[in-house]
């Protein structure tokens, strides 16, 4: 397996090498709702859910775990420093069909005013199951859009100023949930901003594999 990943990582990283810089987000402990094709709140279909999976700020609990920025393709994710500042909203839907993804929209908001929402790009992911239990998303977002050049206390420049009328691509990973009889769930997401799309060879079943172990990175070497 850890060939395999090594193998994902250089040839994703032979391929975007203009996707750098990348910005992540790491929002955790929000809440999530199944909802079935008529927007009514059920239970979860599993790999073939159709209907969309809401998510929602769960004051006191939902938080921004961290800001990360990668400069160089294929090296490490540093901490931006995010701090003095609280998320205070996240909300949007993944909307699916037969458990793939068919769009959505994410927004996030933090206590100074500052915002960040995109669109979630259809037929770019699906439902799969996660290790250890539950549910896991993962797909691709577009129009994504800064409120301004500063997130916080966080330099965001390089992608406020490259977003343009269009806004910029990027990705969701981990978008893990166990959902109970209702379709409730708590989930955590790591939340991805490039500044240019990425080539189509780079998500030809090798992103996802390399984002998921990027981000396992950043997580143990918390």
């Amino acid at each position: 397996m850890k060939c395999l990943f090594s193998s994902a990582v250089v040839a994703l990283a032979a391929t975007v090498a203009t996707a750098t810089p990348t910005l992540q987000f790491d929002v955790n402990q929000f809440q999530t709702q199944a909802r079935n094709s008529g927007g009514t709140n059920s239970p979860f279909g599993g790999l073939s859910h159709s209907g969309s999976v809401a998510f929602s700020f769960s004051p006191g609990n939902t938080i921004l775990n961290g800001i990360f920025i990668q400069t160089i393709v294929g090296g490490a994710f540093s901490n931006a420093g995010f701090s003095g500042f609280t998320l205070t909203s996240f909300s949007g839907q993944v909307n699916l069909t037969n458990g793939q993804v068919t769009g959505g929209t994410i927004s996030l908001g933090i206590s100074n005013g500052d915002t960040y929402t995109c669109n979630i790009a259809s037929n770019s992911g699906g439902v799969s199951n996660f290790v250890g239990g539950g549910f896991k998303i993962e797909a691709l977002t577009s129009g994504g859009h800064f409120s301004d050049a500063q997130f916080g206390n966080v330099n965001v420049s390089p992608w406020f100023n490259a977003q343009g009328l269009n806004g910029l691509p990027g990705s969701f990973l981990q978008f893990n949930f166990n959902p109970n009889a209702s379709g409730a769930a708590t989930s955590d997401m790591d939340l991805f901003v490039d500044v240019v799309p990425l080539p189509p060879a780079a998500w030809a079943g090798m992103a996802t594999l390399a984002g998921a172990m990027v981000v396992r990175r950043i997580r143990r070497s918390r």
